[in-house]
């Protein structure tokens, strides 16, 4: 297991649990000088803004997320050593000079001989599974609450990846199963996060802390692929160790979740009335009573051209994001001639630089939406479309720099640095069009855009038979269009404003979606 990224993680939740207590015990002594002066503490503003409820959801998220994206992520770097690399005779006239070998297998340790087209469905047997759970994972989010719907994924998944080692060497039908599995579990994963997040996080924090929560993906690709890298290197190819460590960090981040998240602010048994009063009047659009909701207005959100600009969006970044997460560390071991610990490094390094960008623009849309610098709509437009442009740019762009590994990887981490700007944009927009339904409605949303991640493996296992550079750079073309295509239509629909089917009615009154 690596023991380094454990005792990190171990260490985060120690630390977040010491930040928790101390906040409690600095609320209480606010609250009991303002009983005393009977005005608001001028420490009121400065511990709110540290030790509110909402920031520990965000960083509970966060981590949450990454666990998620590593889980999700780490087969694709522990594959390049799991299977032989044995390539057909053909040879690559734009190949990248590599290590002399004296037989056809790269790999000696590698235990299976799967070809790349079963290997493209493996990696895409998780989407699957993920875009299967994504209404129900809705439905339940808005029925039970984030907390229970992405805490309990999450726990399933961690259970399943533990039980990857064994699922590979049983045979691959049974690996495929897993993979499904584990996309069931993680399918609820961001349609809860969005239903959790549109009851804590006011509009004028929507863009920070939404990129914030969401960029942990990032975090966990960045965590999975670059400790893996480095753990198959120390240990021989002792290729299962690296789920074992995924899993067991998870299921450690689960226990964490359950005592410190609650769904709703007014669930929360020690929020302090100042945040709770200052939620209350900022949250617009959120219905405070569930029960004066009607049922999920299905039909009316199919029928949402808002809604069907973001479904058609969401394929323009997922087609990119599971490209980049699935298939660069194959490209830089194949075509590049990385080594395995380089793999996962080099592999790592775009989503670094993507989790900064998010960061940084989620701070920035804020700002400028805050100031009247740019509408909504317009930032949503706007960041989105830089989203795209970039990875598009930046993945063909590396295609033609030959085989100068330093340039490559420039490209690629530049180009997916871009794709930050998604994370407080798009990302972000379900929350503009209907916080009361949002869980439901990201489900939608991610549902069809998680179709790219069974389309895009076997395709991509397809059209890369003998992994050489030409081959690579079709592909790289041919995603090229889809995400222009997609987020074009996102351009043309998209909205920023509370939809009507938002608005909460009686149970008892229903219109088209509600039955």
């Amino acid at each position: 297991m690596p023991s380094f990224v454990t005792c990190l993680l171990l260490g985060l939740n120690a630390l977040l649990e010491c930040w928790v207590r101390i906040c409690e015990i600095v609320e209480t002594k606010i609250t009991t000088m303002e009983s005393k002066n009977r005005r608001p503490s001028e420490s009121r503003s400065i511990i709110d803004s540290a030790c509110s409820k909402r920031i520990i959801i965000a960083v509970m998220g966060f981590i949450g997320i990454a666990n998620a994206y590593a889980m999700r992520s780490v087969l694709s770097v522990a594959i390049t050593e799991m299977v032989e690399d044995i390539h057909k005779t053909a040879i690559d006239p734009n190949g990248c000079p590599g290590p002399i070998k004296h037989t056809n297998t790269t790999n000696p340790n590698a235990e299976f001989d799967w070809s790349e087209t079963l290997q493209g469905h493996i990696l895409g047997a998780f989407y699957y599974g993920y875009v299967f759970a994504q209404i129900p994972g809705g439905i339940l989010a808005q029925k039970y609450g984030g907390k229970h719907v992405f805490g309990v994924g999450i726990f399933l998944t961690a259970v399943l990846t533990l039980l990857t080692p064994l699922a590979a060497r049983i045979g691959p039908a049974y690996m495929i199963g897993v993979r499904v599995l584990e996309g069931i579990g993680e399918g609820p994963s961001i349609p809860a996060m969005n239903a959790l997040l549109a009851q804590w996080v006011p509009i004028n924090e929507r863009s920070r802390i939404g990129s914030f929560v969401f960029a942990g993906n990032m975090i966990g690709t960045i965590v999975a692929q670059s400790s893996a890298g480095y753990l198959l290197k120390v240990t021989d190819d002792n290729w299962p160790l690296v789920f074992y460590g995924c899993g067991i960090v998870a299921l450690i981040w689960y226990v964490f979740w359950n005592l410190l998240v609650y769904s709703s602010p007014n669930e929360h048994p020690t929020i302090s009335d100042y945040e709770l009063t200052y939620l209350e009047r900022h949250l617009k659009g959120v219905n405070k009573n569930k029960n004066t909701l009607k049922s999920t207005p299905w039909l009316s959100m199919l029928s949402s051209g808002p809604m069907w600009g973001l479904m058609i969006g969401q394929i323009a970044h997922d087609w990119a994001l599971f490209m980049i997460n699935a298939d660069l560390p194959k490209y830089m071991k194949s075509v590049m001639k990385f080594s395995i610990a380089e793999t996962g490094v080099w592999s790592s390094m775009p989503h670094v630089l993507m989790w900064v960008f998010a960061i940084l623009t989620g701070w920035l849309s804020d700002y400028l939406i805050s100031n009247g610098k740019l509408g909504i709509l317009q930032q949503r437009r706007l960041f989105s479309t830089i989203a795209c442009i970039g990875p598009m740019l930046g993945t063909l762009a590396a295609s033609y720099a030959g085989c100068d590994k330093i340039k490559v990887v420039v490209l690629f981490t530049i180009g997916m640095a871009t794709m930050g700007f998604f994370y407080s944009s798009m990302k972000v927009n379900v929350m503009d069009l209907s916080p009361n339904y949002a869980g439901p409605a990201m489900a939608m949303v991610n549902g069809v855009g998680a179709v790219a991640g069974i389309v895009s493996p076997p395709l991509i296992g397809y059209l890369i038979p003998n992994n050489t550079l030409l081959e690579w750079r079709n592909v790289f073309w041919i995603s090229g269009g889809v995400v222009i295509v997609a987020n074009s239509i996102y351009l043309v629909l998209a909205s920023a404003s509370i939809q009507w089917w938002n608005n909460p009615v009686p149970t008892s009154e229903t219109d088209d979606g509600g039955e």
